[in-house]
């Protein structure tokens, strides 16, 4: 599939505000989680995938086979992690242990990627559109 290896940078969004403010934190997270555009990669080996995230504070580097989950941290909370990967799409489930869960859901194409992104506490969904760079 082409769009492995790329990486690609957010080029619009919709909804992101309503989300990252229906979460309830504080004003200096919420106004880092609005500020927040990573780019992001994704590549396959074998049957692991790895998730590469790249932000101003760094790169943060996910390995995993689909439907496995993982104990990693988020925002310095701990979490477990799965991500299913069916062909072009990725849905990604992080459960914090506070009983907040966060789903993400991508489906890429050639020329972008589209990611919807809603919590547990949210009826609804925020949208971010992904060009490659």
């Amino acid at each position: 599939m082409s769009f492995y290896g790329k990486v690609f940078a957010v080029e619009s969004q919709e909804n992101y505000e309503e989300f990252v403010k229906s979460m309830g934190l504080p004003e200096e997270k919420t106004k880092s989680l609005l500020e927040y555009k990573p780019s992001q990669k994704i590549e396959k080996n074998g049957d692991e995938y790895t998730f590469t995230v790249y932000s101003k504070n760094g790169e943060k580097v996910y390995k995993s086979k689909s439907g496995e989950e993982f104990a990693d941290t988020f925002k310095d909370l701990p979490v477990k992690i799965i991500f299913t990967v069916d062909g072009n799409k990725v849905k990604q489930i992080i459960k914090f242990d506070i009983g907040f869960t966060l789903t993400i859901k991508k489906e890429y194409f050639d020329d972008k990627f589209i990611e919807e992104i809603s919590h547990s506490l949210w009826d609804g969904v925020a949208r971010k559109v992904y060009k490659p760079l």
